[in-house]
């Protein structure tokens, strides 16, 4: 499914369910909530690698839920999420990064 339809299909859905489709800083505190599930969900684990790791569908299911709200964030704005992650994709080709982990 190309991404744009389903931003798409995440909007309509959160218009059929009666959720947010207007206030942004709702959608960061709830894209906020989410990012603490997934960090809660690696505290968890057993920290091995990726490919290891104990609850690895947890933390997928976590970022998963991550990924539908900021579609639905795109949706808000009315940006294209794909524009929007080409365009991220491009900048980081040639982004100074300052820090690295």
């Amino acid at each position: 499914m190309e991404l744009q339809k389903l931003q798409q299909q995440i909007y309509q859905n959160k218009v059929n369910r009666g959720f947010n489709t207007t206030d942004i800083g709702k959608e960061i505190i709830l894209m906020t909530e989410e990012l603490g599930e997934l960090a809660r969900a690696y505290k968890n684990s057993d920290k091995k690698p990726a490919k290891e790791i104990s609850n690895k569908d947890e933390i997928i299911d976590a970022v998963g839920d991550m990924m539908v709200y900021c579609l639905g964030l795109c949706a808000i704005l009315g940006a294209d999420s794909e524009q929007v992650l080409q365009k991220i994709a491009q900048d980081n080709e040639t982004r100074e990064h300052t820090e690295h982990m």
